[in-house]
C-alpha cells in the first residue's frame, strides 16, 4: 500500500494544477446547485420491522380503515374558544384533512382537543410539513378571535425535531469552523497553513449538502446533525494529520516532492486505513430492517468518501502548488515556532513508558469505573421527547398533562379480529370483547378505554347487546359515524378498534405497561384475536429490531477492523489490543449516558432532560461512529510506534518517540472534535444532546486515558510481542535491542 501510495503522490505532483482545476469546477457547480436548485428531497419516513405484531396494526388501519398510523395532529385550545367556526375553517383551508372531530373525554378539562386526521395518500413527512402552514392559520385565527392556540401531536413533535436538527447543523458547523480554525493556528503557527483543513472541512460540507439535493438521497433529523458534523471533523482530521506531516519532512530539508510523497506514504496510508475502518463501522447499520438506522448509514458513507477524496486528491495537489506560503505571515509562525511542544510530549513519554504497570493499572481501572453504570442502562423510545422542550407541540402536550387529559395523542391500539364468517357485532365476540375491557379497567395505569362496548359510562354489557342487535336488525349499523371509527364497516365489519389511553402521558412506562399486558392476555385467551400496535408499540418494534443483531453488528465491525489494522500493522497483537482498547472509552461514554439521561447527574448544569433511560438509537449509533472516529488517533499513533520500531528503534524509545511526535497532532485533532461536538451539548433538541454529549465524552476519554496513558503502557508490558505474527523471529527481534526495553 505504501509503494502504491508513493506511485500517487508523483501522479499527483504532476497532474497538481489539472486537479485543482477540476476540483474548483466542481465546487462551484456544487454551489451554484445549492443556491439556484429549489428541490429538497423529503424527510425518510420511519419505516421497517415488518413481521411483528404493530406491523400488522400498521398495515390493517390503512387497508380496511382508510387511516395512517401516527399521522395525526391535534389543536389544544381553551373551552371557550368557538371550535364550532375553527373546524370548518380549517377543513376548507386544508383539504389533506380527514374529517375533523373534538375528541370527547368521560372528564371535565378547561381545554378542548380537536383530533387532525391526515389522509393516508400523504406520506408521513408531508403530513408532517404541513404543521408551519397550520400553526400559520391558527395563528391568524388566535388573532382574530384571541384564543390562544397550540399545535401537537406525533407529526408536530416530528416537525419541530426536523426545525431544531436544521437549527443545530448550521449552527454547530458554524461554531465547529471558528473554533478549529483558531486551534489550527496554535498548532501549525500560521494562517495559511490552518486555512487548508477549513478549507477541506467547508468544501466537504458543500458538496455532501449539493448531493443530499439530488433525486434519491434522504434524511432524518439523526442523519442531518450527523453527516454534517462528522463531516467535518473527519475533514479537518485527515488534513490536519496530512498538514503536519508535510510540514514536518519539509523541516528536515526533503524538496516538495519528496515531502508530499513521505506524507502520502505514511500519514496518507493512516488516513486511507481511518476511513475504510469508518466504512467498517457504519457499514453494518445496514443490518437491521429499519430506515433511521439506514438512511443515517447513507449519509455517513457519503460523507466519508467526500472527506477521503478531498484529503487524498486535493489537499496533496494544494500542499504541492502552495507550499511556498504555509508559513505565512512569517512573524505568527516564528512566535509560535518558538513553542516547541515536541520536548514536553518526549519527556511525558518518557514518564509513562517508564512506569507501564502503575499506568496500565490506573487508566483501566478508571474506564472501567466510568463504565459501570452501564449495567443499569435502560433503553426508551421519547416519541414526544423527540420535540424541544419549549417547542410549540411540548407546551400544547404539557397543557393537555395539566389539565387531566390522558393517552389521547398516543395511545395503545388494540385490533379486536372476529372468528372467520363472524363479525365483531357478534354477541359472543362483544362479550369477550367486554371481559378484555373489564380487564382493562382494574389496571391502574390505564386511564380510559374507547371501544365498541365502552364509549357509553351509563351503558352495561346488555345495553350494548341490545343496541347493536337492534340496529343490525333494523339495517342501520353502516349509518353510524361513530361506529364507523371503531369498525371496518366496509370491509366485512370483521374488525374493531380498541384505543387505550394511559394514565399519565408523559410517563412512557405506563404505555408499555399496557402493551404488556394486552399481550399477555392475548396469549393466555386465545378464543379472541387482539393484536397490540399504537406508535409506542411501533417504536419499540424499531428497538428490538436494531438490537436483535447486535452480536452479529459487532462480530463484523470487530472482524472488518481487524482485518484491516492487520494489513497495516502486519502483526496479529496490535489489531487485537486496538479492537479492545477502542471499545473501553465508549462503554465508558455510555456509562456517562446513563449517568446524565437516566440517574439526572449535572441535569442542572447541561439542561438535558431526566429521561429515566437512554434513547434507543443512541448507543447503537454512537458505538459504530465512536469506533470508527476514535481509531483515527489509533492508527495514527500505532503506526508512528510501528514506523520507528520497524526501522530497528527498541520497544521504549520507539514508543516514546511515536507518542512524541504525533502527541500534538492527536491534541490537536482532538480539540477539533470537540469543537465540532461539544455546541450540541447545550442545544435545545434532547436528541442532539444526547449524540453530542456522548461523542465528547468518548473522545475525551480516548484521547487522553486510553491514548496518552493505556496505549503506551500495555505496548510496554508486551513489549516486542506487539509485533508478533506467525513466522515471527525471536532471535531477529532479540538482536533489534528489544530485549533492552
Amino acid at each position: 500500500m505504501q509503494n502504491l501510495l508513493e506511485h500517487f503522490s508523483r501522479f499527483l505532483y504532476q497532474k497538481r494544477v489539472i486537479i485543482l482545476w477540476v476540483w474548483m469546477c466542481v465546487l462551484t457547480f456544487a454551489g451554484l446547485n445549492l443556491k439556484f436548485n429549489p428541490h429538497e428531497n423529503p424527510e425518510v419516513e420511519l419505516t421497517g420491522a415488518r413481521d411483528t405484531e404493530a406491523f400488522q396494526v400498521v398495515k390493517l388501519m390503512r387497508e380496511d380503515f382508510g387511516l395512517r398510523l401516527g399521522s395525526t395532529a391535534a389543536v389544544v385550545l381553551p373551552k371557550q374558544a368557538p371550535i364550532e367556526a375553527l373546524i370548518p375553517a380549517l377543513q376548507k383551508q386544508f383539504p389533506q384533512l380527514l374529517p375533523i372531530r373534538s375528541v370527547s373525554s368521560s372528564r371535565p378539562h378547561q381545554y378542548n382537543l380537536l383530533l387532525l386526521e391526515f389522509e393516508p395518500r400523504l406520506r408521513m413527512p408531508e403530513a408532517q410539513g404541513l404543521s408551519g402552514p397550520i400553526r400559520q392559520f391558527l395563528k391568524n385565527w388566535s388573532t382574530q378571535t384571541g384564543f390562544k392556540t397550540w399545535l401537537t401531536g406525533n407529526t408536530a413533535f416530528q416537525y419541530d425535531a426536523h426545525q431544531e436538527g436544521h437549527k443545530d447543523s448550521h449552527r454547530g458547523e458554524s461554531i465547529a469552523l471558528l473554533i478549529s480554525f483558531v486551534i489550527l493556528i496554535l498548532n501549525f503557527g500560521a494562517l495559511t497553513a490552518a486555512l487548508l483543513p477549513l478549507l477541506m472541512g467547508a468544501s466537504t460540507l458543500v458538496l455532501l449538502n449539493s448531493l443530499l439535493k439530488l433525486p434519491g438521497f434522504g434524511s432524518n433529523p439523526v442523519s442531518r446533525i450527523l453527516t454534517g458534523l462528522v463531516g467535518l471533523a473527519l475533514a479537518i482530521d485527515y488534513s490536519l494529520f496530512l498538514v503536519s506531516r508535510f510540514r514536518e519532512e519539509r523541516k528536515q530539508g526533503k524538496s516538495v516532492e519528496v515531502a508530499l510523497s513521505m506524507t502520502l506514504k505514511w500519514a496518507g496510508e493512516t488516513v486511507l486505513f481511518s476511513a475504510l475502518i469508518m466504512f467498517c463501522s457504519i457499514a453494518v447499520l445496514l443490518i437491521p430492517d429499519v430506515s433511521l438506522s439506514r438512511t443515517v448509514m447513507q449519509g455517513l458513507l457519503v460523507v466519508i468518501g467526500l472527506s477521503l477524496v478531498n484529503a487524498l486528491l486535493v489537499l496533496p495537489a494544494l500542499l504541492a502548488l502552495g507550499e511556498r506560503f504555509l508559513d505565512r505571515p512569517r512573524f505568527l509562525s516564528q512566535w509560535i515556532g518558538r513553542f516547541d511542544s515536541y520536548p514536553s510530549w518526549k519527556r511525558f513519554s518518557q514518564h509513562v513508558t517508564g512506569h507501564p504497570l502503575r499506568y496500565f493499572l490506573l487508566s483501566a481501572g478508571l474506564l472501567l469505573l466510568c463504565a459501570l453504570p452501564v449495567s443499569w442502562m435502560k433503553l426508551w423510545e421519547p416519541v414526544q421527547a423527540v420535540a424541544p422542550r419549549q417547542s410549540e407541540s411540548m407546551l400544547g402536550y404539557s397543557h393537555l398533562q395539566k389539565d387531566g387529559w390522558a393517552g389521547e395523542l398516543l395511545p395503545v391500539t388494540i385490533l379486536v379480529k372476529a372468528p372467520p364468517g363472524q363479525t365483531v357485532f357478534e354477541p359472543a365476540v362483544l362479550e369477550k370483547m367486554d371481559t378484555f375491557y373489564q380487564a382493562l379497567r382494574r389496571e391502574p395505569y390505564v386511564a380510559e378505554v374507547k371501544s365498541l362496548v365502552s364509549w357509553n359510562p351509563d351503558f352495561e354489557k346488555t345495553d350494548y347487546l341490545t343496541l347493536y342487535s337492534n340496529l343490525g336488525a333494523l339495517g342501520l349499523l353502516n349509518n353510524q359515524s361513530s361506529i364507523a371509527q371503531l369498525v371496518n364497516l366496509a370491509k366485512g365489519s370483521h374488525l374493531s378498534l380498541m384505543h387505550i389511553l394511559p394514565s399519565d402521558p408523559m410517563e412512557l412506562e405506563d404505555t408499555r405497561k399496557i402493551i404488556r399486558f394486552t399481550r399477555a392476555y392475548a396469549a393466555a385467551h386465545p378464543e379472541i384475536t387482539l393484536i397490540t400496535g399504537g406508535v409506542v408499540a411501533r417504536v419499540q418494534d424499531f428497538t428490538h429490531e436494531l438490537y436483535r443483531h447486535a452480536p452479529v453488528m459487532l462480530a463484523l465491525v470487530f472482524g472488518g477492523i481487524y482485518l484491516l489494522l492487520f494489513a497495516i500493522m502486519r502483526t496479529v497483537v496490535l489489531p487485537l489490543k486496538a479492537a479492545i482498547m477502542n471499545f473501553l472509552p465508549i462503554v465508558s461514554a455510555f456509562g456517562f449516558l446513563t449517568l446524565v439521561f437516566q440517574q439526572g447527574w449535572f441535569s442542572g448544569l447541561l439542561h438535558t432532560p431526566i429521561n429515566g433511560a437512554v434513547t434507543n438509537i443512541v448507543p447503537l449509533v454512537l458505538f459504530c461512529i465512536i469506533f470508527g472516529l476514535s481509531m483515527d488517533y489509533e492508527v495514527l499513533i500505532l503506526s508512528r510506534i510501528s514506523e520507528y520500531y520497524h526501522r530497528g528503534t527498541p520497544v521504549r524509545e520507539a514508543v516514546v518517540e511515536g507518542l512524541a511526535r504525533s502527541g500534538s497532532v492527536i491534541t490537536g485533532a482532538v480539540l477539533i472534535l470537540l469543537g465540532v461536538f461539544l455546541p450540541g451539548v447545550f442545544s435545545g433538541s434532547p436528541q442532539t444532546q444526547e449524540i453530542c454529549i456522548g461523542i465528547s465524552a468518548a473522545i475525551l476519554l480516548d484521547a487522553t486515558v486510553v491514548r496518552l496513558f493505556l496505549v503506551p503502557s500495555f505496548m510496554m508490558l508486551l513489549g516486542r510481542w506487539n509485533w508478533w505474527r506467525p513466522g515471527y523471529n525471536r532471535a531477529e527481534a532479540d538482536n533489534r535491542g528489544d530485549k533492552h526495553i
